[in-house]
């Protein structure tokens, strides 16, 4: 079942950096972000991290919107959908400086 999403999101990989490690997103929104790694945590999990990019790195605070395990023994990583609940100022400009580089390739 497809996870619902309530604004459009962007393919873009950004490091993220939490407590139990770093990741990159596989997408990313002004609401949140899809994230690949090893030991996805459950739902509702509360997580403070940043996301790093184009020589930026913004801090933010969110909730584990939902979750799909990977498989370790296959080397197969699970995602985490991640709802923002504070962001720092810069992730306006991270997405707008991501949204110009998409509009100069096209």
């Amino acid at each position: 079942m497809p996870h619902a999403r309530n604004a459009a999101r962007l393919k873009w990989r950004f490091k993220v950096v939490l407590e139990s490690g770093t990741s990159f997103t596989v997408d990313v929104s002004a609401g949140g972000f899809c994230t690949e790694v090893m030991r996805a945590l459950p739902p509702a999990t509360r997580v403070q991290g940043s996301l790093e990019g184009f020589g930026r790195k913004v801090p933010f605070a969110g909730r584990v919107a939902w979750s799909s395990p990977g498989d370790p023994s296959l080397n197969l990583r699970g995602r985490m959908g991640i709802s923002f609940t504070g962001v720092g100022p810069g992730i306006v400009d991270l997405l707008s400086t991501h949204s110009s580089l998409l509009r100069q390739a096209h």
